[in-house]
């Protein structure tokens, strides 16, 4: 890592290009290589890519944002211009996006909350989640619009309980179970009990329910039912799933973006415990095994890619 001093005065044109970089990269991640010779053309262009992360980390301090919704900024030809137009949209973004703040419990990054209802039942919300609950003394009602949560719901044989993500209905009258909502589907894991899925699956203690969001189809595996909601005491036991999967849930744990740049490298399969509390080595000994590496270029940004072979003179 390049060591920038933090008093140097840069260009407003740094300043620009690196806020623009800042966005291109999670709209296309594939640009990291000329993202990288941009950073390395110019011992400017160090300090100007610390100086808006450094911004921007702060804007995320103040308010909870998604950046999946990010507009793209065309170029300006006014700095200042671009500079405020990034401050307002990360703003904007937070309040019209993001569902914490429509939500009756939420957590930020790396927070997690445990929140217990007027019937005894308790949630335990993972980091970046967000729930709204509705009893109407017929039914009681969750309905998960991000992240995820486990619940440890009161038996109530006249009251059934349901949880609501999408298209997803789950449906128990006590039970103890986790639900998980990610960009690639729904995921449902039981500890105790029996849950109901969409009236079509039935899930006894170490089952688990997985339903792909872009093709609809369901799996359904087993898990120990010690190993679910695990993330509760900090650690996460992962089987057979994609590398952008796990990378998904680690970047609920800390502030910024992971990027993978190799689509191949991001489909991988991977099984493993994972300390998510630690993201750093939880990335390393994610990709490590699979020939991967980890490159940190700032506080907000870390960059997954294939490991490069060493060249021998």
């Amino acid at each position: 890592m390049h060591d920038a001093q933090p008093s140097r005065t840069v260009s407003a044109r740094s300043l620009e290009d690196a806020g623009q970089w800042l966005l291109d990269l999670q709209a296309q991640p594939e640009r990291f290589d000329d993202f990288d010779r941009w950073l390395h053309s110019d011992d400017e262009h160090f300090e100007a890519w610390a100086q808006v992360n450094r911004a921007m980390d702060a804007l995320d301090q103040q308010a909870p944002t998604t950046r999946t919704h990010w507009p793209r900024l065309a170029r300006s030809h006014r700095p200042w211009r671009v500079a405020a137009c990034i401050s307002m949209l990360a703003v904007g973004a937070a309040l019209v996006f993001n569902p914490a703040w429509r939500a009756d419990y939420s957590t930020a990054t790396a927070q997690t909350r445990e929140v217990t209802l007027s019937d005894g039942s308790r949630l335990t919300l993972a980091p970046h989640s967000a729930v709204n609950v509705a009893f109407d003394g017929a039914l009681r009602q969750v309905t998960l619009m991000q992240g995820e949560v486990f619940f440890d719901v009161v038996h109530d044989a006249q009251t059934p309980f349901e949880v609501r993500s999408d298209d997803a209905v789950v449906r128990v009258l006590g039970t103890a179970f986790d639900v998980a909502r990610s960009q690639n589907g729904l995921a449902v894991e039981v500890r105790d009990g029996t849950v109901g899925v969409n009236k079509q699956y039935r899930l006894t203690a170490g089952q688990r329910l997985w339903i792909d969001r872009q093709s609809g189809k369901a799996t359904q595996t087993s898990v120990a039912p010690t190993e679910v909601a695990g993330w509760i005491n900090g650690t996460q036991f992962f089987e057979n799933v994609s590398v952008a999967q796990v990378v998904e849930q680690l970047e609920r744990y800390q502030h910024g973006w992971i990027v993978i740049n190799d689509p191949a490298l991001a489909n991988k399969r991977v099984t493993g415990l994972y300390d998510m509390r630690d993201t750093r080595r939880a990335l390393q000994a994610l990709v490590a095994p699979i020939g991967g590496e980890v490159h940190e270029y700032s506080p907000l940004l870390r960059v997954i890619g294939h490991k490069k072979p060493i060249i021998e003179k």
